[in-house]
């Protein structure tokens, strides 16, 4: 009912703000009067706009907030696909760190120590080579586990950062700091001497520790 009577009111003040408009500036024959047409003119145009001004607004405001609804959905799309990868991703690591497990436990006493032999004559070697022979070795070595359990380097980061001996940035680079943190965690939970190799050993512990 009010906005009824402001829209009435609106509109009969537009149509006489405009009588009075063409009056002072067609008929009147004084020039003060003329040079006031155009205030009566815009008294009207905004007389005759406002009634409709609370309509365009809410127009504008439902244009934003549908705006901002498809944002928002856009965005929690976007969260669910990650959330998604995440847990194929892990789902997938698990499978990969399962195996490994299955493949150590099936292996003889014998076949473990003849290894583990292998693994601390390799160590003692390692550790006569030059930093960036060494780390070349170590690399290529990891890399060479790793495609056979069906991991990489960025996955196999994060679950060094998961279990508190990584805390550089998670991604597919085989650097100095990774191969430390690979140490520790041999030194903490693995049998032999540390060799920076991320081999069936280490993964086995690795899963035993990660799931």
């Amino acid at each position: 009912m009010r906005s009824t009577s402001v829209s009435f009111v609106s509109r009969m003040f537009a149509a006489f703000a405009l009588v009075i408009c063409f009056y002072s500036f067609f008929i009147a024959a004084d020039i003060a009067i003329k040079t006031q047409a155009i205030y009566w003119f815009i008294g009207a145009l905004v007389s005759a706009v406002l009634p409709y001004l609370k309509d365009v607004s809410g127009y504008v405001r439902s244009i934003k907030l549908g705006d901002i609804e498809i944002a928002l959905n856009e965005v929690k799309q976007e969260i669910q696909r990650v959330d998604n990868k995440v847990q194929n991703l892990d789902a997938r690591l698990l499978a990969s760190l399962g195996q490994v497990r299955q493949n150590e436990a099936a292996l003889t006493k014998e076949a473990r120590e003849n290894r583990q032999r292998i693994y601390d004559e390799s160590a003692q070697a390692l550790a006569l080579l030059p930093s960036e022979t060494k780390l070349s070795l170590q690399k290529r070595l990891t890399l060479n586990h790793l495609a056979d359990a069906g991991i990489d380097i960025k996955t196999l980061k994060g679950v060094f950062r998961d279990l508190g001996y990584y805390q550089g940035e998670v991604n597919q680079l085989f650097d100095l700091d990774f191969v430390q943190a690979v140490e520790q965690f041999q030194v903490e939970n693995t049998p032999g001497k540390p060799d920076g190799i991320v081999g069936p050993i280490t993964l086995s512990k690795l899963a035993e520790l990660h799931t």
